[in-house]
């Protein structure tokens, strides 16, 4: 009986099951780090690096026979068995060839038959939209310029409670200009396509921030909002006009600070309306940003050379704008055989904008889109045909609002007497917002999603971040910044 026991061991122990999550980094031959690098293990395991080229592989149910890829367009592909997969770092060598080199004998095709080629074949290359899990990881940089509250008129207040808020105010502003403030939200959902429309259901949201030093626009509102309301008569109700403009013809005091109390949920249609926004904005389709696809002759174009993915060659093309209606300079990653684009890499040119409103004397408004830049990468599937991997897109943004708020009390039975609070207020900020999503999975959802869909979602508001919260799902491993990123 124990020889029997000893072989079954000795057999087990020859096809062990792995189960640890293992960390590292994938660099060049330089040691500089590579984002985006593809790990995969088996057809429906894999990972991506983060922008510092950092990655977390959970190997549970799987075998140390079992082999790990690492494949970056650009670079040569290595594989090894997950027993010997225990360096913290991996270096990647380049895969980069002259046209010379490849296409000896074949024709050689000028800039415009290329892009011909990928408009024609977009509808074989890439699927009718499916159904997606995505992880997404928003970071926003607030930073404000200026700040200016006041409360220029009252009545029926107590002059040392007016007083009071505009002091408070006043310390408010001093904290708050030139300063900054970051925030990290991680989001895990499905994404259901259902005709030309979209629906979300959020399995799990994470926030990482410091509440008391946020200073993005919704916390810096909710601020100035609450400490009016504050001294409102929270049993009444009250009109709440800007300029001449009646925003609301019965606020209610108490009911608002109610649920400000119970403020850590998301709303999914903002957030389904943004993944799609995105996802619409970098795909192969007109009236995208990819104007440099299907409005080529705004453009210029070079063929700088060959790229590789996995033994496939690769044209990798630079534009650059040359009429005032382009605006994006960037690199275009071709595959030489099927004409599809597997990556695209590109930002505002210089002096160049995108959205923009100025109503800054008309109405106290103005908002300028002041950079831009995208990286998106599409993956081969099993039958050929491209699917969306990742996108990483940055906005940075101006926003200038000076307005005036007045509250007015409803007359009621039990008020009678007429009570209304002016304020003025300024607030000038630059802010910097970056959303990279992972496509994790598509096709038919399964798992712990129901696809219920919900008007609202819950946010679990970290002091620090907790990789155990992200165990069971493929996710971006954290940057330096949120691992170091402290609440108190």
């Amino acid at each position: 009986m124990k020889k029997i026991t000893l072989i079954l061991t000795l057999l087990l122990i020859g096809n062990t099951v792995f189960s640890q999550t293992i960390t590292g980094k994938i660099v060049d031959i330089d040691n500089n780090p590579i984002p985006y690098v593809t790990l995969q293990i088996g057809p429906n395991y894999g990972v991506i690096t983060n922008e510092e080229g950092v990655f977390t592989l959970e190997t549970d149910n799987f075998s140390d026979s079992d082999n790990v890829s690492i494949s970056c367009l650009g670079y040569k592909s290595l594989e090894f068995q997950l027993s010997t997969f225990t360096k913290p770092t991996y270096v990647l060598e380049d895969s980069i060839s002259e046209l010379s080199e490849v296409f000896i004998t074949n024709k050689l095709l000028s800039i415009e038959e290329i892009l011909e080629n990928v408009r024609a074949n977009i509808s074989k290359n890439y699927p009718v939209n499916d159904n997606q899990r995505i992880f997404m990881r928003e970071s926003s940089n607030f930073n404000i310029k200026d700040f200016d509250f006041e409360v220029s008129k009252s009545s029926n207040f107590n002059r040392a409670t007016i007083k009071d808020i505009n002091k408070n105010f006043e310390t408010m502003s001093q904290l708050m200009v030139n300063n900054n403030s970051k925030f990290y939200e991680d989001t895990l959902l499905d994404l259901l396509h259902i005709a030309d429309s979209t629906q979300s259901h959020v399995i799990k949201s994470t926030k990482l921030v410091n509440v008391e030093k946020d200073l993005s626009t919704d916390a810096v509102n909710g601020k100035l909002i609450k400490s009016v309301l504050n001294v409102l008569d929270s049993s009444a109700t009250y009109k709440l006009k800007t300029s001449i403009f009646t925003i609301e013809d019965s606020l209610k005091v108490g009911k608002i600070l109610k649920e400000d109390s119970d403020a850590k949920k998301g709303e999914t249609t903002v957030i389904n309306n943004k993944v799609s926004r995105i996802i619409r904005n970098n795909s192969l389709v007109e009236n995208s940003n990819l104007d440099f696809i299907f409005e080529d002759k705004g453009y210029e174009y070079s063929i700088d050379g060959i790229s590789y993915l996995n033994d496939e060659a690769t044209y990798s093309i630079s534009f650059n704008p040359t009429k005032r209606s382009a605006k994006y300079t960037g690199k275009m990653y071709v595959n030489t055989s099927d004409f599809a684009v597997v990556k695209l890499e590109y930002e505002f040119a210089e002096n160049r904008t995108g959205s923009k409103m100025n109503l800054k004397f008309l109405a106290g408004f103005k908002f300028e889109e002041n950079a831009y830049r995208s990286t998106v990468i599409f993956k081969k599937n099993e039958n050929s045909v491209y699917d969306l991997y990742f996108i990483s897109q940055e906005n940075g943004n101006y926003v200038y609002i000076n307005r005036s708020l007045k509250f007015i009390r409803n007359n009621t039975a039990e008020h009678t007497d007429k009570q209304q609070l002016k304020l003025k207020f300024m607030i000038e900020q630059d802010y910097i917002a970056k959303s990279e999503l992972f496509f994790i999975s598509k096709g038919s959802l399964q798992g712990d999603s129901a696809f219920k869909i919900t008007k609202e979602y819950p946010i679990s508001y970290i002091s620090k971040y907790d990789p155990s919260i992200w165990k069971d799902y493929s996710v971006l491993s954290p940057v330096q910044e949120i691992i170091n990123y402290q609440t108190n």
